[in-house]
Protein backbone atom coordinates (compact mmCIF):
# COMPACT_ATOMS: atom_id res chain seq x y z
CA UNK A 1 0.00 0.00 0.00
CA UNK A 2 0.91 3.72 -0.84
CA UNK A 3 0.73 5.69 1.91
CA UNK A 4 1.48 8.77 -0.07
CA UNK A 5 4.31 9.67 2.39
CA UNK A 6 7.16 10.53 -0.99
CA UNK A 7 8.57 13.58 0.08
CA UNK A 8 6.69 14.03 3.66
CA UNK A 9 8.91 16.03 5.50
CA UNK A 10 9.43 14.02 9.33
CA UNK A 11 11.73 15.20 11.98
CA UNK A 12 11.58 12.19 14.76
CA UNK A 13 13.22 13.16 18.14
CA UNK A 14 15.42 10.50 20.07
CA UNK A 15 15.41 8.35 16.99
CA UNK A 16 19.46 7.01 17.33
CA UNK A 17 18.14 4.10 18.70
CA UNK A 18 15.17 2.17 19.81
CA UNK A 19 12.12 3.38 19.14
CA UNK A 20 12.58 6.40 17.72
CA UNK A 21 15.20 4.87 15.03
CA UNK A 22 12.75 2.09 14.18
CA UNK A 23 10.48 4.63 13.42
CA UNK A 24 12.69 6.77 11.44
CA UNK A 25 13.40 4.00 9.58
CA UNK A 26 10.22 2.94 8.46
CA UNK A 27 9.36 6.67 7.58
CA UNK A 28 12.70 6.54 5.14
CA UNK A 29 11.14 3.21 3.71
CA UNK A 30 8.16 5.24 2.77
CA UNK A 31 10.31 7.98 0.79
CA UNK A 32 9.96 10.84 4.15
CA UNK A 33 12.90 13.18 4.40
CA UNK A 34 14.43 13.21 7.70
CA UNK A 35 15.40 15.09 10.16
CA UNK A 36 16.94 13.34 13.31
CA UNK A 37 18.20 13.81 16.71
CA UNK A 38 19.53 12.42 19.59
CA UNK A 39 22.44 13.53 21.95
CA UNK A 40 25.39 10.83 21.61
CA UNK A 41 27.18 11.71 18.63
CA UNK A 42 28.66 8.37 17.80
CA UNK A 43 25.18 6.56 18.16
CA UNK A 44 23.31 9.87 16.06
CA UNK A 45 26.40 9.04 13.64
CA UNK A 46 25.63 4.81 13.10
CA UNK A 47 21.55 5.49 12.37
CA UNK A 48 22.55 8.66 9.86
CA UNK A 49 24.32 6.03 8.09
CA UNK A 50 22.07 3.45 8.15
CA UNK A 51 19.45 5.86 7.06
CA UNK A 52 21.49 6.20 3.77
CA UNK A 53 20.41 2.82 1.98
CA UNK A 54 17.13 4.84 1.38
CA UNK A 55 16.44 7.39 -1.28
CA UNK A 56 15.35 9.83 1.24
CA UNK A 57 17.45 13.09 2.41
CA UNK A 58 18.30 12.47 5.55
CA UNK A 59 19.71 15.20 8.47
CA UNK A 60 21.10 14.63 12.16
CA UNK A 61 21.28 17.27 14.11
CA UNK A 62 22.51 16.79 18.14
CA UNK A 63 20.25 17.78 20.26
CA UNK A 64 18.47 17.42 23.32
CA UNK A 65 14.90 18.28 23.02
CA UNK A 66 14.64 19.19 26.63
CA UNK A 67 16.48 22.30 26.11
CA UNK A 68 15.32 25.25 24.32
CA UNK A 69 17.67 26.38 22.64
CA UNK A 70 18.28 23.02 21.29
CA UNK A 71 15.13 22.50 20.44
CA UNK A 72 14.82 25.84 18.55
CA UNK A 73 17.77 24.88 16.08
CA UNK A 74 16.58 22.26 15.51
CA UNK A 75 13.39 23.26 14.30
CA UNK A 76 15.23 25.48 12.77
CA UNK A 77 17.75 23.64 10.61
CA UNK A 78 14.63 21.54 9.58
CA UNK A 79 13.08 24.56 7.82
CA UNK A 80 16.03 25.75 6.54
CA UNK A 81 17.15 22.85 5.00
CA UNK A 82 13.07 21.23 3.46
CA UNK A 83 11.65 24.23 3.98
CA UNK A 84 8.31 22.59 5.75
CA UNK A 85 7.59 20.18 8.50
CA UNK A 86 4.89 17.48 7.95
CA UNK A 87 5.14 15.62 10.34
CA UNK A 88 7.07 15.55 14.21
CA UNK A 89 7.72 12.42 16.05
CA UNK A 90 7.91 13.63 19.60
CA UNK A 91 9.85 10.46 20.80
CA UNK A 92 11.79 10.68 24.30
CA UNK A 93 13.10 8.71 27.29
CA UNK A 94 10.65 8.70 30.29
CA UNK A 95 11.81 9.46 34.39
CA UNK A 96 15.28 7.49 35.89
CA UNK A 97 14.32 4.29 37.07
CA UNK A 98 15.64 5.10 40.38
CA UNK A 99 14.10 7.04 43.33
CA UNK A 100 10.68 5.68 42.57
CA UNK A 101 9.47 5.40 46.11
CA UNK A 102 6.78 8.91 46.85
CA UNK A 103 9.20 9.39 50.25
CA UNK A 104 12.31 9.70 48.13
CA UNK A 105 11.74 11.80 45.21
CA UNK A 106 12.75 15.09 45.80
CA UNK A 107 10.98 18.78 44.76
CA UNK A 108 14.02 18.74 42.47
CA UNK A 109 13.28 15.12 40.79
CA UNK A 110 9.49 16.18 39.76
CA UNK A 111 10.74 19.33 38.69
CA UNK A 112 13.67 17.76 36.10
CA UNK A 113 11.00 15.07 35.14
CA UNK A 114 8.35 17.96 33.95
CA UNK A 115 11.05 19.91 32.44
CA UNK A 116 11.93 16.85 30.85
CA UNK A 117 9.92 14.33 28.65
CA UNK A 118 6.77 17.06 29.38
CA UNK A 119 8.10 20.31 28.37
CA UNK A 120 10.06 18.54 25.75
CA UNK A 121 6.85 17.91 24.39
CA UNK A 122 5.13 20.59 24.58
CA UNK A 123 8.12 22.97 23.18
CA UNK A 124 8.40 20.76 19.79
CA UNK A 125 4.56 21.34 19.72
CA UNK A 126 4.66 24.57 20.17
CA UNK A 127 7.54 24.79 17.40
CA UNK A 128 6.35 23.21 14.67
CA UNK A 129 2.32 24.34 14.88
CA UNK A 130 3.03 27.79 13.16
CA UNK A 131 4.48 26.20 9.76
CA UNK A 132 1.80 23.35 9.93
CA UNK A 133 -1.04 25.79 10.12
CA UNK A 134 -0.26 27.52 7.64
CA UNK A 135 0.63 24.57 5.39
CA UNK A 136 -3.07 23.43 6.16
CA UNK A 137 -1.75 19.74 7.08
CA UNK A 138 0.58 18.79 9.86
CA UNK A 139 0.48 15.34 12.01
CA UNK A 140 1.92 15.28 15.64
CA UNK A 141 2.42 11.85 17.47
CA UNK A 142 3.33 11.27 20.54
CA UNK A 143 4.99 8.26 21.67
CA UNK A 144 3.97 8.28 25.90
CA UNK A 145 3.58 4.72 27.38
CA UNK A 146 1.23 3.02 29.34
CA UNK A 147 1.75 4.07 33.07
CA UNK A 148 0.05 7.48 32.24
CA UNK A 149 -3.12 5.56 31.73
CA UNK A 150 -2.39 2.97 34.12
CA UNK A 151 -0.46 4.32 37.58
CA UNK A 152 2.88 1.87 38.47
CA UNK A 153 4.00 2.10 42.15
CA UNK A 154 7.38 1.47 40.22
CA UNK A 155 6.73 4.27 37.34
CA UNK A 156 5.63 7.10 39.31
CA UNK A 157 7.45 10.25 37.92
CA UNK A 158 6.75 8.45 34.49
CA UNK A 159 3.24 7.79 34.82
CA UNK A 160 2.50 11.63 36.36
CA UNK A 161 4.14 13.09 32.98
CA UNK A 162 2.70 10.62 30.81
CA UNK A 163 -1.40 11.38 32.15
CA UNK A 164 -0.39 14.98 31.46
CA UNK A 165 1.02 13.98 27.66
CA UNK A 166 -2.33 11.46 27.40
CA UNK A 167 -4.49 14.81 28.21
CA UNK A 168 -1.92 17.21 26.18
CA UNK A 169 -2.55 15.41 23.47
CA UNK A 170 -6.49 15.37 23.35
CA UNK A 171 -6.49 18.69 24.18
CA UNK A 172 -4.27 19.86 21.84
CA UNK A 173 -5.24 18.03 19.03
CA UNK A 174 -8.72 19.63 19.44
CA UNK A 175 -7.54 22.88 19.03
CA UNK A 176 -5.64 22.32 15.72
CA UNK A 177 -7.97 19.97 14.13
CA UNK A 178 -9.93 22.81 12.05
CA UNK A 179 -5.89 23.11 9.77
CA UNK A 180 -5.90 19.81 9.07
CA UNK A 181 -3.53 19.01 12.00
CA UNK A 182 -3.86 15.93 13.55
CA UNK A 183 -2.40 14.46 17.19
CA UNK A 184 -2.04 11.51 18.34
CA UNK A 185 -0.44 9.61 20.95
CA UNK A 186 0.82 5.56 20.84
CA UNK A 187 1.14 4.07 24.56
CA UNK A 188 4.04 1.15 23.65
CA UNK A 189 3.96 -1.37 26.17
CA UNK A 190 6.58 -3.94 26.62
CA UNK A 191 9.30 -3.54 24.09
CA UNK A 192 12.63 -5.00 23.76
CA UNK A 193 14.66 -1.10 23.67
CA UNK A 194 18.02 -0.75 24.62
CA UNK A 195 16.29 1.12 27.86
CA UNK A 196 13.93 -1.83 28.17
CA UNK A 197 16.88 -4.26 28.75
CA UNK A 198 18.56 -1.62 31.01
CA UNK A 199 15.40 -2.00 32.78
CA UNK A 200 15.89 -5.88 33.68
CA UNK A 201 19.55 -5.31 34.45
CA UNK A 202 18.60 -2.68 37.32
CA UNK A 203 15.75 -5.11 38.79
CA UNK A 204 17.46 -8.39 37.94
CA UNK A 205 20.49 -6.66 40.79
CA UNK A 206 17.30 -5.48 43.03
CA UNK A 207 15.92 -8.57 43.43
CA UNK A 208 19.21 -10.90 43.36
CA UNK A 209 17.91 -12.77 40.36
CA UNK A 210 18.70 -13.15 36.73
CA UNK A 211 17.09 -11.08 33.86
CA UNK A 212 15.65 -14.35 32.20
CA UNK A 213 13.79 -14.70 35.42
CA UNK A 214 12.73 -11.12 35.30
CA UNK A 215 11.83 -11.41 31.45
CA UNK A 216 9.89 -14.56 32.31
CA UNK A 217 7.68 -12.34 34.70
CA UNK A 218 7.18 -10.14 32.34
CA UNK A 219 5.77 -12.27 29.54
CA UNK A 220 3.42 -14.07 31.46
CA UNK A 221 1.86 -10.57 32.52
CA UNK A 222 1.41 -10.37 28.68
CA UNK A 223 -1.76 -11.98 27.11
CA UNK A 224 -0.09 -12.30 23.58
CA UNK A 225 3.03 -13.83 25.81
CA UNK A 226 6.00 -12.00 24.02
CA UNK A 227 7.95 -8.67 23.91
CA UNK A 228 7.04 -6.91 21.15
CA UNK A 229 9.90 -4.59 19.13
CA UNK A 230 10.10 -1.31 17.64
CA UNK A 231 8.98 -1.96 14.61
CA UNK A 232 5.08 -2.73 15.78
CA UNK A 233 5.43 0.89 16.87
CA UNK A 234 6.69 2.36 13.87
CA UNK A 235 4.45 0.49 11.78
CA UNK A 236 1.30 2.31 13.42
CA UNK A 237 3.36 5.38 13.65
CA UNK A 238 3.87 5.49 9.84
CA UNK A 239 0.33 4.73 9.49
CA UNK A 240 -0.73 7.33 11.37
CA UNK A 241 1.57 10.02 9.47
CA UNK A 242 -0.41 9.24 6.42
CA UNK A 243 -3.47 9.84 4.25
CA UNK A 244 -4.99 6.47 5.41
CA UNK A 245 -5.53 8.12 8.51
CA UNK A 246 -7.39 11.21 7.63
CA UNK A 247 -10.06 10.92 10.07
CA UNK A 248 -8.10 9.95 13.40
CA UNK A 249 -7.22 12.61 16.14
CA UNK A 250 -6.95 13.22 19.82
CA UNK A 251 -6.61 9.73 20.63
CA UNK A 252 -4.01 7.54 22.30
CA UNK A 253 -3.52 4.32 21.13
CA UNK A 254 -1.85 0.88 23.36
CA UNK A 255 0.39 -1.03 21.22
CA UNK A 256 1.48 -3.39 24.42
CA UNK A 257 0.16 -6.81 23.24
CA UNK A 258 -3.29 -6.51 25.31
CA UNK A 259 -1.33 -5.46 28.85
CA UNK A 260 -3.64 -2.64 29.57
CA UNK A 261 -6.78 -3.47 31.13
CA UNK A 262 -10.29 -2.50 29.49
CA UNK A 263 -11.09 -0.31 32.52
CA UNK A 264 -10.56 0.83 35.40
Amino acid sequence: MDLGLTKKVALVTGASAGIGFAIAEKMAAEGCCLIICGRNSQTLEKAHQALLKFQGEVISVIADVQDETDSQNLVKQALENFGKIDILINNSEGASFAGDLIENISDKAWKNTFEGKLMGYIRMTNLVLPKMKSQQWGRIINIIGTSGKEPSAHLIKSGVVNAGLINFTKAVATQVAKYNVLVTAINPGIIDTPRHRQYLDINAQKQETTIDFIREKIINNIPIKRIGNSSEIANLVTFLSSECASYITGVTIPVDGGLSTAAF
